[in-house]
């Protein structure tokens, strides 16, 4: 998956979404896994049209998203998601994927991801404070 991952950062891509081969499988050995989603939408948006399209129909997903805040995190804890990689990828990212137990490879570590103009804390970074998976997903659909 690193390879794929190396890939994905030099695209266009904001965020692709691959369903990975069961350790166990016949196939794992040959396919490293099967791209089932990608988007160029900013911040959580594609995770969320993710969601909203298959919701928990897939297990066994690994995620490459350019930027990982605490928001990412939660919709990945969200979808069960056994791996994430980012680019750019929060502390708090960070500590709420070990909480669900999701493997999280970043390239670099910041201690927040900060809104557009770097004056405060991202949006969906402050509005994921205190706030479970599910909780955070239904705040961002009202």
């Amino acid at each position: 998956m690193k390879q794929k991952f190396e890939k994905f950062l030099k695209s266009s891509w904001g965020l692709e979404i691959w369903l990975a081969c069961p350790p166990k499988s016949r196939l794992a050995g040959r396919r490293r896994g099967n791209l089932i989603f990608r988007s160029k939408k900013a911040g959580v948006a594609g995770l969320l049209a993710f969601i909203q399209k298959h919701d928990k129909k897939y297990s066994n997903l690994v995620i490459f998203d350019k930027i990982v805040g605490r928001g990412a995190a939660l919709l990945a804890a969200y979808l069960k998601a056994k791996e994430i990689y980012g680019k750019t990828g929060s502390k708090l990212a960070a500590k709420s994927l070990r909480k669900y137990k999701i493997k999280f490879y970043s390239q670099k570590t910041v201690p927040n991801i900060l809104n557009r103009d770097q004056t405060g804390l991202c949006p969906f970074e402050k509005l994921s404070l205190g706030k479970t998976p599910e909780k955070f997903y239904k705040c961002l659909i009202k």
